[in-house]
């Protein structure tokens, strides 16, 4: 068997922002101090992050090191996906160095894509490919890119693999590339993650966040709708064109009962959400689109949900095949094509 470095010219990093580098932090360490605490700790996770080649190998293997891992949940693995298929993982056993063969078949020329742990620190070793195999960079994504921003069920918590999180399944059904800044238990939308955020130029961003602040008491309604405006305030600042997809707070099976420390309900922030939505459709902004996170997962569909809030495999599943249809009629509305 032939192994390529972690930094071999044939290997492409996607996801990733900024120069290409072996330990998988979604962000570079230059960010940190913009960034709260939690915050940082889950942008060094690598969700969302893929490592892809072309290849005609029969047999192809992956070496990569947990440094850490945030959760105990099972989605620790990496996936392989050939020509968008899934086919394959690597397993850890634990933190440490782990080996594995993730393909043993037929040669036959196709596009793989190795989908990073969600909730896993990584620091990748290598691909190993067959001595006669061919191995290259893949074709390019030279479509529209995404860029998500949102909380735990945006980074991926309770999602069955790597390469199932709804950002995965909604890039993988249009043929395009994107970017997952979710942050579980600490997406408040900051001005920094804004900053952040609009630096990349991406064609469409999708802001789901509410639930943390929320759930935290972070903020009160009336200033999480100034969070809320300033955050948008800074993106229209950098990419005055740009969609924006701005979804309300999923169905959350507490949401009756739970309030924050001053007594609000969830329903409150959503609200919030509309209202500021809403203002700025009317001074005139019309690539700000409003999606109800109810009708991605609403009340009466709690079989859709691995616990009190978080969707489980078949719930990502949900929220991608509506989410994803609603990018899709954006693009098709717009210049830049899927």
């Amino acid at each position: 068997m032939r192994w390529l470095h972690a930094l071999a010219p044939e290997l492409e990093y996607r996801g990733l922002v900024g120069e290409r580098r072996a330990l998988l932090h979604r962000v570079p360490v230059t960010w940190r101090e913009r960034l709260p605490a939690d915050t940082w700790m889950r942008l060094c996770t690598a969700s969302g992050v893929r490592v892809a080649f072309q290849t005609d190998s029969p047999t192809i293997a992956v070496r990569a090191d947990w440094v850490s891992q945030q959760t105990n949940r099972a989605n620790a693995e990496i996936d392989l996906y050939q020509n968008g298929e899934f086919y394959g993982q690597l397993r850890s056993q634990g933190l440490g160095a782990a080996e594995g063969v993730l393909y043993d078949g037929p040669a036959r020329d196709r596009c793989v894509e190795l989908y990073m742990p969600p909730y896993g620190e990584v620091r990748f070793a290598g691909v190993g490919v067959a001595e006669s195999a061919s191995i290259q960079p893949p074709p390019p994504l030279d479509g529209p890119r995404l860029l998500f921003y949102g909380d735990s069920i945006t980074h991926g918590s309770t999602t069955a693999r790597a390469g199932t999180t709804y950002p995965a399944r909604i890039a993988r059904r249009l043929g395009v590339d994107f970017i997952n800044l979710g942050v579980g238990g600490s997406a408040r939308g900051e001005p920094a993650m804004a900053e952040i955020a609009a630096s990349l130029g991406c064609d469409v961003i999708v802001l789901a966040y509410g639930v943390n602040t929320f759930g935290s008491s972070h903020e009160e309604p009336r200033a999480f709708e100034r969070t809320y405006d300033t955050f948008l305030a800074i993106l229209r600042w950098h990419q005055p064109e740009v969609p924006i997809l701005m979804v309300t707070p999923l169905f959350h099976t507490c949401e009756f009962e739970q309030t924050t420390r001053g007594g609000a309900r969830l329903e409150e922030y959503r609200r919030v959400i509309r209202e500021v939505v809403y203002r700025r459709q009317s001074f005139g902004d019309a690539n700000l689109i409003l999606l109800e996170g109810h009708g991605l997962i609403g009340p009466g569909q709690g079989d859709l949900l691995a616990d009190h809030v978080h969707p489980n495999d078949a719930g990502f599943a949900a929220i991608a095949e509506s989410l994803g249809a609603q990018i899709q009629r954006v693009l098709s509305l717009t210049s830049i094509k899927a």
